[in-house]
């Protein structure tokens, strides 16, 4: 949120994501697993083994990670690429490098430091205080299949590599005169003039003979055809629908609003603002008492003056995120987003009330309270609908594992129907019209997968159930091809037009950008072109303008501007070809400290991260690594049939 928060919370929020992953964090075909790749070794690290059963659990960890950040854009198909495979398998390899190396150093967290982490992150609070059955709530709801003591396990393992990297990741220094030079080239401004080579103007001279359309139309015939359609039956399950064939006692949903009433409206939020005096954590005593003195001097103007809060902010804070803005940090709750001693002191405090100095991690805080937004609670009438909904689905989810793995026997097992699945399910068998590929790819949401089962060989010809797919997040589909319509070529005559135009087409943009490339020479070597240019434009480096292809905004910004006017070119989106005239460069202001300093955090994350990844390459590099290159693609090769085996 803010600089001086931003170093505890990075930690806090990994762990966080442990707990955030709904119930595929397995992956559904977790549960249908034989067993049968939970010790094939699919890597190895000198002594340490990978087997295959850790890389698919790793596998479907990065799926869920990519559903939840992507959302409806995501197709799980992604999952079967060679090259996001390996990419896990290689961050895989790269926590049992670092394991090793903590082992090493005799690195380890007690039960005790587990304990006050896990009890300070503010999920597991209520009213400020750790609370052992929401803890237990949350991770049931989340995932029922984990206990807390594996869930604490898996943050003791992330506390333990922490100090491998986070020293690594935090610690890095960048020059500010680099930063500041490079914040100059990026918002450098340059003045062009744009000229166009319509591919339009070069129409007049092609000429495409009818040989040239016959040859092209024998050749790709497949661009030219009526698309393959089926029709479908088919069945999806999730938690949803199980939610539905669920009743709950009001009684019940009742006692969920009595017992959970904080959950249920809005909690206090307070509007705060501060001055940072910052103390790096290393600094000596000396700096830490001239960093303390100095605040409680600021303190004292400030309380002398409280309304000039805001001025005394923009000239002694330290914190680059608020200083500008007078120290507003907006408003918050009391939710952990802030550091403990800073979201004590706020809660503690009057509307206009000065305090501070308060010690942080981040260094010495004066604070001054505005408005306060009291707590607002929201009725049983208004929640209980949503309560109602949240005990069906959990309940569903419950029961999902069992009900998609009698769904993947049945669709199995009576292949020649749907209809005995959605009899022991509860389900209905939903039918299409003829429906295209791409029709049929909506329907499977993206599911890639999905669609090549349904357009294999054994649903069109057998007409057999396709095995029960999980489509999305906690969701199966089955499906069964009730009528096929082969794909068909357009006849001749009909297409011949289309094909024409664009041969003209594509021959008229190949002039053009000739002619472009070669205008273009002779303008860098200061000859006429004979063109005219129009009005000039101010462009920005990472702001593309209409009429300025995307592609030609590196070009522009790459031709040395020494020496102007300065050409650039690039072919353009209406086939023709564009040539850029620099006619001027509009250096930017000296960036403000504040935004100089917030830059220097940002690149500086970004080295740290790209040293740390340096620091597993130095690693593995010193490691005996070696990858089952047999096993990793096998297992890629077949996919989840590996993992969910149809049973006979």
């Amino acid at each position: 949120m803010y600089d001086f928060l931003h170093r505890r919370q990075r930690l806090v929020q990994i762990i966080l994501a442990l707990i955030m992953l709904p119930f595929a964090f397995f992956g559904i075909n977790y549960y249908f697993s034989s067993g049968t790749g939970a010790t094939t070794e699919i890597a190895s690290i000198g002594g340490d083994k990978i087997t295959l059963g850790e890389f698919q659990e790793a596998l479907r960890n990065q799926q869920e990670r990519l559903r939840r950040s992507m959302g409806a854009s995501f197709d799980p198909s992604i999952m079967d690429n060679p090259e996001v495979r390996y990419s896990v398998l290689d961050d895989v390899i790269a926590q049992h490098l670092l394991q090793r190396e903590a082992r090493r150093d005799r690195l380890s967290v007690s039960d005790d430091q587990l304990r006050a982490f896990i009890s300070d992150i503010p999920a597991f609070q209520e009213n400020g205080k750790f609370s052992q059955s929401k803890y237990e709530q949350l991770l049931d709801m989340q995932n029922p299949r984990r206990t807390p003591v594996e869930f604490a396990n898996e943050v003791r393992g992330q506390l333990v590599l922490a100090p491998l990297q986070d020293p690594i990741i935090t610690g890095t220094i960048v020059a500010r005169s680099n930063v500041e030079r490079y914040l100059n080239l990026l918002e450098q401004q340059r003045e062009v003039a744009v000229a166009a080579i319509d591919a339009e103007s070069y129409l007049k001279e092609v000429k495409i003979d009818d040989a040239a359309v016959k040859d092209f139309y024998d050749k790709n015939q497949a661009a030219f055809q009526v698309p393959e359609e089926v029709k479908l039956d088919y069945v999806m399950l999730s938690p949803d629908t199980l939610g539905a064939q669920l009743a709950v006692d009001p009684a019940e949903v009742k006692k969920q609003y009595e017992a959970n009433q904080n959950k249920y409206g809005k909690p206090e939020e307070r509007q705060a603002s501060h001055i940072l005096i910052a103390v790096k954590p290393d600094a000596s005593a000396a700096d830490k008492a001239a960093a303390k003195k100095k605040a409680e001097d600021v303190a004292a103007e400030a309380k002398k003056a409280p309304d000039k809060f805001a001025e005394l902010a923009r000239k002694y804070s330290q914190d680059p995120g608020s200083a500008a803005q007078g120290g507003d940090l907006g408003f918050f709750s009391r939710d952990g987003s802030m550091v403990k001693p800073f979201e004590d002191a706020v809660f503690s405090m009057k509307p206009g009330e000065i305090s501070g100095p308060v010690q942080t991690e981040f260094g010495y805080h004066i604070i001054k309270l505005g408005e306060i937004h009291p707590a607002k609670m929201q009725g049983f009438d208004e929640v209980k609908g949503q309560i109602e909904q949240d005990l069906k689905r959990a309940r569903a989810t419950a029961k999902f594992a069992d009900a998609a793995d009698q769904m993947q026997n049945l669709v199995y097992e009576q292949a020649d129907s749907l209809e005995p699945v959605a009899k022991a399910l509860n389900l209905k068998v939903q039918s299409t019209p003829l429906m295209s590929r791409a029709q049929v790819q909506a329907l499977a949401q993206n599911n890639q997968k999905m669609v090549e089962a349904i357009f294999s060989a054994d649903s069109l010809q057998a007409k057999r159930n396709t095995e029960a797919i999980e489509i999305a997040a906690n969701t199966l589909m089955a499906a069964r091809v009730t009528e096929y319509k082969p794909a068909s070529p357009r006849p001749f005559d009909a297409v011949k037009a289309e094909i024409r135009r664009q041969l003209e087409q594509k021959a008229a943009s190949e002039r053009a950008q000739v002619a472009g490339r070669a205008k273009l020479a002779d303008l860098q070597q200061g000859k006429d072109a004979g063109l005219a240019f129009g009005k000039p434009v101010t462009l920005r480096r990472n702001q593309p303008q209409p009429g300025i292809p995307a592609g030609a905004l590196g070009a522009i910004f790459q031709v040395d501007a020494s020496k102007l006017p300065a050409y650039a070119g690039a072919a353009n989106d209406r086939g023709g070809y564009s040539l850029f005239r620099v006619q001027k460069v509009i250096a930017p202001p000296p960036p403000d400290a504040a935004k100089v300093t917030a830059f220097m955090g940002r690149v500086g994350d970004q080295v740290g991260r790209e040293l740390a990844s340096a620091y597993v390459a130095s690693l593995r590099a010193n490691a005996d690594v070696k990858i089952n290159e047999a096993a990793l693609e096998g297992e890629n090769e077949k996919g989840e049939k590996r993992v969910v085996p149809r049973r006979r």
